[in-house]
């Protein structure tokens, strides 16, 4: 490990704050990098060259430092990593004062460059597992050996099963992003070789892991998760959602459930009332086939009513009367409560639908061939 200017001085204003008095810190040329003095940033300091010569601590009198190239009184003492000398630092004072806490300083910063080293190794070693995950939903690993070599390096458990959730949230900030992903970390323990969080180009990225015994439920704990997120980040940003992709257990294919939460995502804010903010791939029924057909067939589909069921689906009251009636499997009462509408209310307005289309929205086939329509009409529109 080498001491960088940037780490050095870091170190002095954490000591400084402790001690009260100047601290140097030189590297291994014998430069001071570090200082509660900054003019004196960038010389040389001779005491500090005969610390590194010898490998041991320097005193330095009022008389020697008059004799000694960019020296005061003081204490100077070799800061070792790994068992190898690496700088020097030294303490500004009357012997008096400095000698007796001279290697309880060098200690201190001894133990600040190990955990400095230490976070940045968890850090180098969170960013591999993150790149790691970022190839595999984007399908970037083409030997499926090698992928499972990496994941045993890594110690992710292949034996578990994923979802991906994608969340789209607006106005993007990069910044404040990764502070709550820092939050969520803690907030849900996560284990980065089980669960993550990461940014992909403009959305947030989590992978949920489940054990087997938790598939029964598996609904009902990635609801509640998305959620939590939802509520967190709708209190900071502007407009959140989420997709969630299906179920994976071979991580070589990942990649699928986080195409499938995208694709959740793309259908749920076109199709679903507003209200919604949580689309689940497996979730999507006849819906999931709407992206895929082309825009002209979509157009022809509309075309085959007596009139133009465009205008009949710009009353928003006719799509929330046939999400009701599926929802309801067709029963009236049932339909009329969950609308907060009078029952004869109700089959007024279905009777007027079946007036304009010629279909009944009280029998399953037409209700299907107007839904279909509707939905059609809100995702080309």
């Amino acid at each position: 490990m080498n001491l960088t200017q940037e780490l050095a001085q870091e170190i002095v204003e954490r000591t400084m704050n402790v001690l009260g008095k100047n601290i140097n810190i030189m590297d291994y040329n014998g430069i001071i990098i570090g200082s509660g003095n900054k003019e004196r940033i960038n010389t040389f300091h001779e005491g500090a060259a005969k610390v590194l010569e010898t490998g041991e601590k320097l005193i330095v009198t009022e008389e020697e430092a008059k004799a000694l190239r960019g020296v005061k009184t003081g204490i100077n003492l070799p800061i070792k990593f790994n068992n190898r000398i690496i700088g020097v630092v030294g303490i500004t004072g009357n012997l008096s004062e400095v000698e007796s806490y001279g290697e309880i300083v060098k200690n201190l910063v001894e133990l600040m460059l190990s955990h400095n080293f230490l976070q940045k190794e968890i850090e180098l070693e969170n960013k591999a597992i993150e790149n790691f995950y970022q190839q595999l939903i984007g399908n970037d690993i083409n030997n499926r050996e090698q992928l499972y070599d990496r994941a045993k390096l890594f110690n992710i458990d292949n034996t578990l099963y994923r979802k991906v959730m994608v969340i789209q949230i607006s106005p993007f900030d990069n910044m404040k992003i990764n502070s709550e992903i820092e939050n969520f970390n803690m907030l849900f323990n996560l284990d980065n070789t089980r669960d993550i969080f990461f940014i992909r180009g403009t959305s947030l990225v989590f992978i949920k892991s489940l054990k087997k015994k938790e598939l029964k439920e598996q609904s009902s704990i990635i609801e509640k998760i998305a959620r939590v997120i939802l509520d967190r980040f709708e209190s900071i940003f502007n407009s959140v959602a989420i997709g969630i992709g299906q179920t994976i257990q071979e991580l070589d294919k990942l990649y699928l459930s986080y195409e499938g939460a995208k694709h959740a995502l793309k259908v749920g804010e076109k199709i679903y009332r507003s209200e919604e903010k949580i689309y689940f791939i497996d979730h999507l029924g006849y819906d999931y086939f709407i992206p895929y057909l082309k825009e002209n067939y979509a157009e022809y589909y509309l075309d085959m009513f007596s009139l133009d069921v465009r205008e009949v689906f710009e009353d928003t009251d006719t799509g929330i009367i046939l999400e009701g009636m599926m929802e309801n499997d067709l029963n009236i009462s049932k339909t009329a409560e969950a609308l907060f509408m009078h029952r004869n209310t109700l089959l007024y307005r279905i009777e007027k639908i079946k007036g304009l289309t010629g279909l009944d929205p009280k029998k399953a086939k037409d209700l299907f061939t107007l839904l279909l329509a509707y939905h059609l009409y809100l995702y080309n529109k």
